[in-house]
Order: structure tokens, then C-alpha cells, then sequence
């Protein structure tokens, strides 16, 4: 019951924070838009991975955009470390973008882009970027956090090794509320 209720205070504290509570209306983007943001507090950037000290946190959000403007309002006049965060929308996967995606300390890389989920992570594999998505086979491709729905509740998959391969750090209670992806060795 100790390690139930723990897991329970560990979410209270990773949705908190100043933000609205999860209740009756609360739609499916807002809810993954508050953990994009969040993630931020849970997972450690190498100093590479920005292009200067006042550079901004960039969340990109690649393919068809399931957020509309939910998303710009949820980080609207926050920062990481005294960095400004900004939202940046790619239209679609195109290798000539890789460099900019690659920018990114977080992509979501929506449904409308999981056939080229392979191209996508390879292209981008030289950076320090968490990538999220929705694709249910989203750790075994190589990318770090699977947002999924279980017993009508969100919960996160998330595949460490990738991190650890991109230079990220990411904190042990986050991985604490998490499934843990391991790859099956054959």
C-alpha cells in the first residue's frame, strides 16, 4: 500500500505545478500537453543540446497536429532554467528538416507520421532530442517515451536505453510512474 500511495503522490507532484486539475473535461491533447511540458522537470539536457545560454526549450511537434493551440497556452510564459519555452510545428517528416527538428529537446511525433518513424529517429539519432509519440511500437523502434492510454487513464512507456544513447538524463521518479521498455534480446 506504501509504494501505491507513493506512485500516487509522485503523479500529483508531476501534474501540479500551477496547472489546471485533471478532472470532468479535460480533453486528451491537454492532458498530453501537460506531460510534454512537465517532462521537462523530469529529464536532464546536455548543454550541447542547446545552441547558446539563453537559447530557447523547443517542443516541436511533427506531422498533423493533434494539439491546435492547447499546447502554446500551456507553456505560454514558462521556462526551463530560465530559458523560454517555444512550440514549433513541422508539417511532415522531410529529411531536408532533420537538422532543424534536431534542434528540438522534445518532439512529438504525431500518428499521422508512424511509417516513417524509423527514418525519423535514425535521421535525428545525433541529437539530444526526447522524442514522444503515441505509436505503440514507439520504444521498439528506438524512440523514449510512449504516451498510451491504459484502463482509460495515460501512462507512459518509456524505453531508457534510447535516452541514455542521446545524451539524456531522465529522473528516476519519472521512470518510478512508468513502464519500463526492455529490448527482448534474441
Amino acid at each position: 500500500m506504501r509504494w501505491k500511495l507513493s506512485k500516487f503522490w509522485l503523479w500529483v507532484l508531476f501534474l501540479a505545478s500551477g496547472l489546471p486539475v485533471l478532472g470532468a473535461g479535460i480533453s486528451e491533447y491537454s492532458l498530453k500537453g501537460l506531460f510534454l511540458y512537465n517532462f521537462t522537470k523530469f529529464v536532464t539536457w546536455p548543454d550541447k543540446s542547446f545552441s547558446g545560454a539563453e537559447a530557447p526549450l523547443i517542443i516541436g511537434v511533427l506531422g498533423d497536429d493533434p494539439f491546435g493551440k492547447t499546447l502554446e497556452k500551456i507553456v505560454d510564459g514558462k521556462t526551463f532554467q530560465d530559458r523560454p519555452i517555444r512550440v514549433v510545428h513541422f508539417d511532415g517528416f522531410d529529411p531536408r528538416q532533420a537538422a532543424s527538428i534536431g534542434k528540438c529537446q522534445i518532439l512529438f511525433i504525431c500518428s499521422s507520421e508512424n511509417d516513417d518513424i524509423g527514418v525519423i529517429l535514425d535521421a535525428i539519432k545525433e541529437s539530444s532530442v526526447l522524442t514522444v509519440s503515441e505509436y505503440v511500437d514507439f520504444p521498439a523502434k528506438g524512440g523514449m517515451i510512449l504516451l498510451f492510454r491504459k484502463e482509460n487513464r495515460l501512462a507512459l512507456r518509456i524505453n531508457p536505453e534510447a535516452a541514455k544513447k542521446a545524451g539524456l538524463q531522465i529522473s528516476s521518479k519519472l521512470l518510478q510512474i512508468s513502464e519500463i521498455y526492455q529490448a527482448e534480446d534474441n
